[in-house]
């Protein structure tokens, strides 16, 4: 099946409903984050340490915001999911791309990552509550030596609840 570039446009622009994080960060999850990227700094851990620096209180590394979208202890175990259909990823939707955004719908199949493009804007602090909200920033569709490809630029806004500009993650995809 081919496509032309015309089948993207009404994509560009589209944006996705703010998705909120089921929890506000906690000093456990956030103890078992460092602990899991392997980075010791005492800002994650030490309240005391953590006083006497710019932050004031606990903060999150700066990435954390893109990871604190996990599956709510309340829903669907998203391993069924696997049981269901055998080419299911297992992550029930929350593959820390879309964001709430509904996918495009495509004949590709094969995914690469193109890269990501991070600005940051401030650490989340425990008992805050992340909120993303993506949106489809470009898709341009290219002919390469193998045939189409479609790079779909995708923009993540991270914000706390209040509305506190954290980070803004600028992905693009390559399918083919």
């Amino acid at each position: 099946m081919s496509v032309t570039a015309k089948d993207f446009e009404p994509y560009v622009g589209l944006q996705g409903k703010p998705l909120k994080a089921a929890m506000p960060l906690e000093k456990d999850t956030l103890r078992r984050f460092a602990q899991a990227i392997m980075d010791r700094d005492p800002l994650y851990f030490n309240e005391e340490y953590a006083a006497k620096t710019v932050f004031k209180k606990l903060v999150a590394p700066p990435l954390y915001p893109a990871h604190a979208f996990r599956t709510a202890a309340d829903a669907p175990d998203p391993l069924v999911s696997v049981q269901e259909d055998p080419n299911a990823d297992g992550t029930a939707g929350n593959d820390g791309m879309y964001f709430g955004l509904d996918p495009i719908p495509m004949p590709f199949k094969r995914l690469l990552n193109g890269g990501n493009e991070i600005e940051f804007f401030r650490c989340l602090e425990v008992g805050e509550r992340c909120v993303a909200q993506a949106k489809y920033a470009n898709i341009v569709l290219k002919e390469g030596k193998n045939g189409q490809m479609l790079l779909v630029d995708i923009e993540t806004t991270f914000r706390t609840e209040v509305g506190d500009l954290l980070l803004i993650n600028r992905q693009t995809l390559i399918w083919r």
